[in-house]
């Protein structure tokens, strides 16, 4: 089975994840120790900061220096994790900020947001304005959701991908995040997985492989393939 991140911070001196070409390649080979060879980089874009066209221009020139240190056996494709503001629908195209050539896009949310009616016409309209599929990173921050899946069911019939962080599957992670988690997964309420990994001590990508073993054991070998053949139909698009 071919195995995917869908979200991490590894692209190199750009934001608050790897600090060097160094640091990124360690996060990389960690990763693919674990069997991970499909890699999504997702940079942070705050677009209340600037526009989509220079974020990308920023970004595109940091990608290009780090290219060629990436290695040959390992599949990239290129997005960012977009925080999702009024100032993001100034920008008449979102295409360059979407996971690689897809119409997938990684949106973040203030994480003490209710999910109001103004909030989900956010969504509405990333949806139907800009005909992009927004992609929902690490959804146990948002604690109004973890206390009603009735709105990821929502959002889930809107087309929106559902992903959570791996660190919350460890040893370590608190447990009843960890049970309500699992239990998300076991319903169908999250679709693909993401380290978020920013350095080897922040979001750890060795986490990646305690994460799958125990989605499978406690939800089952099935609803680990469902996960990552979710994020196999996404990273293929993104690749053409």
């Amino acid at each position: 089975m071919q195995l995917y991140d869908m979200h991490s911070h590894i692209l190199p001196k750009f934001d608050d994840g790897a600090r060097s070409v160094e640091v990124a390649l360690e996060l990389i080979e960690a990763l693919k120790a674990q069997g991970i060879t499909n890699i999504c980089l997702t940079p942070h874009f705050y677009s209340n900061h600037m526009s989509a066209e220079d974020y990308v221009a920023k970004r595109d020139a940091a990608f290009e220096s780090f290219r060629p240190y990436i290695p040959e056996d390992v599949n990239v494709v290129l997005g960012s994790e977009v925080f999702v503001t009024e100032y993001l629908f100034h920008n008449d195209d979102l295409s360059g900020v979407t996971y690689g050539r897809s119409n997938y896009i990684l949106t973040e949310f203030a994480y003490d947001c209710k999910f109001t009616e103004r909030i989900m016409q956010r969504f509405n309209m990333l949806c139907n304005n800009y005909r992009l599929i927004p992609v929902f990173p690490h959804v146990e921050r948002y604690s109004y959701l973890m206390d009603h899946p009735d709105v990821i069911a929502e959002l889930q019939d809107m087309g929106v991908i559902i992903q959570t962080n791996v660190s919350n599957y460890t040893p370590s992670a608190p447990f009843f995040r960890k049970r309500k988690l699992l239990k998300l997964i076991s319903n169908g309420y999250i679709d693909i997985l993401g380290s978020d990994t920013h350095s080897m001590t922040h979001n750890p990508p060795g986490d990646f492989k305690i994460a799958m073993d125990t989605i499978s054991a406690k939800c089952g070998r099935s609803e680990l393939n469902r996960l990552m053949r979710n994020a196999k139909r996404i990273f293929e698009e993104a690749a053409g």
